[in-house]
Protein backbone atom coordinates (compact mmCIF):
# COMPACT_ATOMS: atom_id res chain seq x y z
CA UNK A 1 0.00 0.00 0.00
CA UNK A 2 2.79 2.52 1.11
CA UNK A 3 4.66 1.81 -2.56
CA UNK A 4 0.88 2.48 -4.20
CA UNK A 5 0.65 6.05 -2.31
CA UNK A 6 4.35 6.54 -3.55
CA UNK A 7 3.72 5.77 -6.98
CA UNK A 8 0.62 7.82 -7.21
CA UNK A 9 2.78 10.89 -5.79
CA UNK A 10 5.22 10.37 -8.22
CA UNK A 11 3.25 10.01 -10.93
CA UNK A 12 1.13 13.48 -10.01
CA UNK A 13 4.27 14.92 -9.55
CA UNK A 14 5.44 13.87 -13.61
CA UNK A 15 1.69 14.93 -14.75
CA UNK A 16 2.78 18.39 -12.79
CA UNK A 17 5.91 18.44 -14.61
CA UNK A 18 3.78 17.85 -18.00
CA UNK A 19 1.48 20.43 -17.26
CA UNK A 20 4.65 22.92 -17.18
CA UNK A 21 6.00 21.85 -19.85
CA UNK A 22 3.01 22.28 -21.85
CA UNK A 23 2.07 25.25 -20.24
CA UNK A 24 5.99 26.80 -21.29
CA UNK A 25 5.27 25.31 -24.73
CA UNK A 26 1.93 26.89 -25.15
CA UNK A 27 3.65 30.40 -24.33
CA UNK A 28 6.83 30.09 -26.76
CA UNK A 29 3.93 29.14 -29.00
CA UNK A 30 2.39 32.03 -28.39
CA UNK A 31 5.47 33.97 -28.31
CA UNK A 32 6.23 32.53 -31.98
CA UNK A 33 2.53 33.44 -32.87
CA UNK A 34 2.64 37.17 -31.84
CA UNK A 35 6.71 37.68 -33.60
CA UNK A 36 4.92 36.22 -36.93
CA UNK A 37 2.22 38.03 -36.69
CA UNK A 38 4.06 41.40 -35.99
CA UNK A 39 6.72 40.31 -39.05
CA UNK A 40 3.62 40.04 -41.50
CA UNK A 41 2.21 43.32 -40.28
CA UNK A 42 5.43 45.01 -41.20
CA UNK A 43 5.90 43.56 -44.31
CA UNK A 44 2.56 44.18 -45.25
CA UNK A 45 3.56 47.64 -44.30
CA UNK A 46 6.78 47.42 -46.29
CA UNK A 47 4.32 45.89 -49.46
CA UNK A 48 2.11 49.19 -48.99
CA UNK A 49 4.96 52.09 -49.32
CA UNK A 50 6.60 49.77 -52.44
CA UNK A 51 3.58 50.15 -54.09
CA UNK A 52 2.54 53.59 -52.93
CA UNK A 53 5.47 54.73 -54.47
CA UNK A 54 5.15 57.07 -57.62
CA UNK A 55 7.65 55.34 -59.93
CA UNK A 56 9.11 51.89 -60.34
CA UNK A 57 11.71 49.95 -58.03
CA UNK A 58 13.54 46.79 -58.81
CA UNK A 59 15.83 44.65 -57.20
CA UNK A 60 18.46 43.18 -59.23
CA UNK A 61 21.23 40.19 -58.22
CA UNK A 62 25.22 40.76 -59.34
CA UNK A 63 24.37 38.56 -62.49
CA UNK A 64 21.77 41.06 -63.55
CA UNK A 65 18.96 38.78 -62.61
CA UNK A 66 15.81 40.48 -61.28
CA UNK A 67 14.83 39.64 -58.21
CA UNK A 68 12.09 41.35 -57.48
CA UNK A 69 9.58 44.18 -59.56
CA UNK A 70 6.45 46.33 -57.93
CA UNK A 71 3.65 46.54 -60.00
CA UNK A 72 3.49 49.53 -61.61
CA UNK A 73 6.84 48.11 -62.60
CA UNK A 74 5.26 44.98 -63.56
CA UNK A 75 2.73 46.70 -65.56
CA UNK A 76 4.76 48.99 -67.46
CA UNK A 77 7.48 45.89 -68.45
CA UNK A 78 3.88 43.83 -69.49
CA UNK A 79 4.98 40.77 -67.24
CA UNK A 80 7.07 39.84 -64.31
CA UNK A 81 10.41 38.79 -65.25
CA UNK A 82 11.96 37.15 -62.48
CA UNK A 83 15.30 35.75 -62.86
CA UNK A 84 15.55 37.56 -66.35
CA UNK A 85 18.70 40.07 -67.34
CA UNK A 86 17.62 43.03 -66.05
CA UNK A 87 18.92 44.94 -69.47
CA UNK A 88 16.84 42.61 -71.36
CA UNK A 89 13.32 43.36 -69.36
CA UNK A 90 14.33 47.12 -68.99
CA UNK A 91 15.25 48.23 -72.05
CA UNK A 92 15.30 45.42 -74.52
CA UNK A 93 19.12 44.63 -74.72
CA UNK A 94 20.66 41.97 -75.37
CA UNK A 95 23.85 42.81 -73.18
CA UNK A 96 24.58 45.19 -70.49
CA UNK A 97 23.31 48.54 -70.83
CA UNK A 98 26.13 50.66 -71.50
CA UNK A 99 25.02 53.53 -68.34
CA UNK A 100 25.08 50.64 -66.37
CA UNK A 101 26.52 51.69 -62.67
CA UNK A 102 26.45 48.17 -61.00
CA UNK A 103 30.04 47.79 -60.45
CA UNK A 104 29.47 51.13 -58.24
CA UNK A 105 26.58 50.30 -56.87
CA UNK A 106 28.14 46.53 -55.21
CA UNK A 107 30.99 48.77 -53.94
CA UNK A 108 28.43 50.37 -51.61
CA UNK A 109 27.93 53.24 -53.41
CA UNK A 110 24.38 54.87 -54.08
CA UNK A 111 24.40 56.38 -57.54
CA UNK A 112 21.88 58.80 -58.36
CA UNK A 113 21.55 59.68 -61.96
CA UNK A 114 19.37 60.11 -65.44
CA UNK A 115 18.59 57.68 -68.33
CA UNK A 116 17.04 57.89 -71.57
CA UNK A 117 15.50 54.41 -72.47
CA UNK A 118 16.01 52.76 -76.07
CA UNK A 119 12.54 50.87 -75.03
CA UNK A 120 9.81 53.41 -74.49
CA UNK A 121 12.47 56.91 -75.61
CA UNK A 122 11.23 58.11 -71.88
CA UNK A 123 13.55 59.81 -69.90
CA UNK A 124 13.83 58.41 -66.15
CA UNK A 125 15.40 59.62 -63.29
CA UNK A 126 17.33 56.75 -60.72
CA UNK A 127 18.09 56.14 -57.24
CA UNK A 128 20.61 52.60 -57.15
CA UNK A 129 21.03 51.70 -53.32
CA UNK A 130 22.88 48.55 -52.47
CA UNK A 131 21.58 45.69 -50.07
CA UNK A 132 23.25 43.41 -48.39
CA UNK A 133 21.65 40.49 -47.24
CA UNK A 134 22.60 38.33 -44.13
CA UNK A 135 24.52 35.35 -46.11
CA UNK A 136 27.08 38.02 -47.35
CA UNK A 137 25.30 38.63 -50.94
CA UNK A 138 24.55 41.71 -51.92
CA UNK A 139 21.70 43.00 -54.29
CA UNK A 140 21.22 46.36 -56.21
CA UNK A 141 17.76 48.43 -55.76
CA UNK A 142 16.96 51.06 -57.84
CA UNK A 143 13.70 53.18 -57.34
CA UNK A 144 13.12 55.24 -60.62
CA UNK A 145 10.61 57.92 -61.71
CA UNK A 146 9.84 59.02 -65.04
CA UNK A 147 10.68 62.70 -65.54
CA UNK A 148 9.89 62.54 -69.41
CA UNK A 149 7.40 65.54 -69.20
CA UNK A 150 9.99 67.99 -66.74
CA UNK A 151 12.89 67.09 -69.34
CA UNK A 152 10.29 68.46 -72.45
CA UNK A 153 9.20 71.36 -70.13
CA UNK A 154 13.52 72.10 -69.60
CA UNK A 155 14.05 71.79 -73.17
CA UNK A 156 11.09 73.97 -74.07
CA UNK A 157 12.45 76.32 -71.54
CA UNK A 158 15.80 76.35 -73.07
CA UNK A 159 14.36 77.29 -76.51
CA UNK A 160 12.26 79.70 -75.37
CA UNK A 161 15.13 81.50 -73.56
CA UNK A 162 16.82 81.26 -76.43
CA UNK A 163 14.84 83.19 -78.91
CA UNK A 164 13.88 85.50 -76.28
CA UNK A 165 17.77 86.10 -75.94
CA UNK A 166 17.71 86.35 -79.55
CA UNK A 167 14.87 89.19 -79.47
CA UNK A 168 16.69 91.13 -76.47
CA UNK A 169 20.40 91.24 -78.25
CA UNK A 170 19.29 92.03 -81.25
CA UNK A 171 16.15 94.43 -81.20
CA UNK A 172 16.41 97.73 -82.39
CA UNK A 173 14.62 99.07 -79.45
CA UNK A 174 16.64 99.36 -75.80
CA UNK A 175 15.21 96.90 -73.29
CA UNK A 176 16.01 97.07 -69.63
CA UNK A 177 15.19 95.48 -65.85
CA UNK A 178 16.03 97.99 -63.50
CA UNK A 179 14.91 97.95 -59.76
CA UNK A 180 13.04 99.67 -57.67
CA UNK A 181 15.84 101.67 -56.07
CA UNK A 182 16.85 102.94 -59.32
CA UNK A 183 19.66 100.20 -60.47
CA UNK A 184 19.56 98.73 -63.80
CA UNK A 185 19.42 94.63 -63.69
CA UNK A 186 19.98 94.44 -67.37
CA UNK A 187 20.33 96.01 -70.85
CA UNK A 188 20.38 95.02 -73.92
CA UNK A 189 22.82 96.29 -76.33
CA UNK A 190 20.46 99.02 -78.25
CA UNK A 191 19.98 100.31 -74.59
CA UNK A 192 23.32 100.85 -74.36
CA UNK A 193 24.26 102.37 -77.76
CA UNK A 194 20.89 104.71 -76.97
CA UNK A 195 23.19 105.86 -73.86
CA UNK A 196 26.47 106.40 -75.84
CA UNK A 197 27.98 102.83 -73.88
CA UNK A 198 29.95 100.65 -75.86
CA UNK A 199 28.79 97.61 -74.10
CA UNK A 200 25.50 96.84 -71.97
CA UNK A 201 28.36 95.61 -69.61
CA UNK A 202 30.24 98.63 -69.65
CA UNK A 203 26.76 100.89 -69.07
CA UNK A 204 25.72 98.38 -66.03
CA UNK A 205 28.74 99.11 -64.22
CA UNK A 206 28.36 102.89 -65.16
CA UNK A 207 24.90 103.45 -64.31
CA UNK A 208 24.42 103.09 -60.36
CA UNK A 209 21.94 105.37 -59.98
CA UNK A 210 19.44 105.89 -62.64
CA UNK A 211 17.34 108.93 -61.48
CA UNK A 212 20.38 111.15 -60.73
CA UNK A 213 22.44 110.13 -63.69
CA UNK A 214 20.22 109.47 -66.06
CA UNK A 215 17.56 112.01 -65.60
CA UNK A 216 18.01 115.59 -66.88
CA UNK A 217 15.22 115.82 -63.91
CA UNK A 218 15.21 113.41 -61.24
CA UNK A 219 11.43 113.75 -60.59
CA UNK A 220 10.32 112.53 -63.90
CA UNK A 221 11.63 109.31 -62.37
CA UNK A 222 9.70 109.84 -59.48
CA UNK A 223 6.89 110.01 -62.02
CA UNK A 224 7.96 107.17 -63.91
CA UNK A 225 7.77 105.05 -60.33
CA UNK A 226 4.49 106.71 -59.26
CA UNK A 227 2.81 105.74 -62.47
CA UNK A 228 3.75 102.15 -62.67
CA UNK A 229 3.42 101.48 -58.64
CA UNK A 230 -0.26 102.67 -59.03
CA UNK A 231 -1.22 101.07 -62.60
CA UNK A 232 1.00 98.55 -63.21
CA UNK A 233 2.25 99.85 -66.69
CA UNK A 234 2.98 102.93 -68.37
CA UNK A 235 2.76 103.93 -71.93
CA UNK A 236 4.72 106.42 -73.73
CA UNK A 237 6.43 108.23 -70.79
CA UNK A 238 8.61 110.82 -72.22
CA UNK A 239 12.10 112.12 -70.61
CA UNK A 240 14.87 114.38 -71.10
CA UNK A 241 18.08 112.17 -70.39
CA UNK A 242 22.15 112.23 -70.51
CA UNK A 243 23.97 110.12 -72.85
CA UNK A 244 27.41 109.01 -71.23
CA UNK A 245 29.44 112.26 -72.61
CA UNK A 246 27.08 114.66 -71.03
CA UNK A 247 25.14 114.92 -73.60
CA UNK A 248 20.78 115.23 -73.51
CA UNK A 249 18.57 113.03 -75.57
CA UNK A 250 14.57 113.07 -75.32
CA UNK A 251 12.96 109.39 -75.03
CA UNK A 252 9.91 107.56 -74.35
CA UNK A 253 9.56 105.01 -72.53
CA UNK A 254 7.15 102.02 -72.43
CA UNK A 255 7.32 99.84 -69.27
CA UNK A 256 5.23 97.54 -66.29
CA UNK A 257 5.84 96.83 -63.08
CA UNK A 258 6.91 93.11 -62.10
CA UNK A 259 4.96 92.27 -58.69
CA UNK A 260 5.08 89.30 -56.45
CA UNK A 261 2.17 87.28 -54.96
CA UNK A 262 1.59 90.49 -52.28
CA UNK A 263 1.55 93.15 -54.80
CA UNK A 264 5.03 94.37 -54.06
CA UNK A 265 7.23 95.31 -56.49
CA UNK A 266 9.92 93.69 -57.99
CA UNK A 267 11.45 95.39 -60.54
CA UNK A 268 10.43 97.41 -63.95
CA UNK A 269 10.46 96.19 -67.10
CA UNK A 270 10.39 98.07 -70.45
CA UNK A 271 11.68 99.63 -73.83
CA UNK A 272 13.02 102.78 -74.76
CA UNK A 273 13.21 104.81 -77.81
CA UNK A 274 15.37 107.63 -78.45
CA UNK A 275 12.74 110.14 -79.87
CA UNK A 276 15.34 113.38 -80.37
CA UNK A 277 14.72 113.90 -83.72
CA UNK A 278 11.31 113.90 -83.51
CA UNK A 279 11.36 116.93 -81.29
CA UNK A 280 13.36 118.78 -82.99
CA UNK A 281 11.63 118.97 -86.01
Amino acid sequence: MPDDTKTREALLEELAGMDQKILDLAKTVTKYQRLAEAWRDLWEQFAAIIEAFDGFIYICSQDYEVEFMNQRFIDRTGYYPLGQKCYKALHDLEGVCPWCVNQRVFKGETVRWEVHSPKDQHWYYVVNTPIKHPDGTMSKMAMIQDITERKEMEKALKLAEGRYRRIFEHAVVGIYQSSADGRFLSVNPAMAQIFGYGSPEEMLAAVADISRQLYADPRRRDDYCQILRETGFIKGFEAQMYRQDGSRIQVAINARAVKDEEGEVQYYEGFVQDVTDRHQE
